[in-house]
């Protein structure tokens, strides 16, 4: 199997996800299989037309980056989002937090993710709230506050789904505090899904009345 990693093509990645269910157990199947395609391949596969293609070079791409940390696969990745090659959430979704949350996390910077959240393509924006659950799973509720405040009143669904997403999260692993002030401040922007999600797991009294 190694040698087949080694020396495989983009192709070759297709091929073999073609003759799957095509969904993101397969995906990840595939992308463990290949994990030693070399980097011209894997962009290939990240700019192709092909969906699955680019499931796979994403998560490909996080697997490397489990492997060895590296800056420039973050960069890869953003390049790819910002030239608006990701039309699936699951692409932000399967990715942001380790390709872009968990370096900035280690680094102590989060300029990058307020600069992604001023970006005019709502997947990168997308990635800048889903990134921002690396902090919150260190306990940090802040991070993720002050990106959701600067988009919590955009109206498309790209965005507001992951901002319901990080809120309910900050909740249960950071702070339900603030997560509370947070939507006593600002929760009349939200959708009507995005407040649901934000307030699933808040105790049943609370939660009506942040639905209100």
């Amino acid at each position: 199997m190694t040698g087949l990693q080694a020396g495989s093509s983009a192709e070759d990645v297709i091929s073999a996800l073609a003759r799957t269910s095509g969904d993101v157990a397969a995906a990840r199947r595939v992308a463990r299989r290949f994990a030693a395609l070399d980097e011209g391949e894997r962009s290939a596969l990240l700019w192709s037309e092909d969906a699955g293609a680019r499931l796979v070079a994403v998560l490909l791409l996080v697997q490397a980056m489990r492997e060895r940390p590296d800056d420039e696969l973050t960069e890869e990745y953003l390049a790819a989002a910002k030239a608006e090659r990701f039309d699936d959430p699951l692409l932000v979704d399967l990715a942001a937090e380790e390709l872009v949350g968990a370096p900035l996390v280690a680094s102590g910077s989060t300029g990058q993710l307020f600069a992604l959240a001023k970006s005019d393509v709502a997947m990168v924006r997308r990635i800048a709230v889903v990134a921002t659950l690396a902090f919150v799973k260190q306990g940090d509720a802040d991070v993720a506050l002050g990106i959701v405040g600067r988009l919590v009143r955009e109206r498309g669904d790209t965005v507001q789904s992951a901002v319901g997403w990080v809120l309910r999260e900050v909740g249960k692993r950071a702070s339900e505090p603030a997560l509370v002030a947070f939507l006593e401040r600002q929760g009349r922007w939200l959708s009507p899904g995005a407040r649901a999600t934000a307030t699933e797991h808040l105790p049943p009294t609370e939660r009506d009345r942040l639905r209100g």
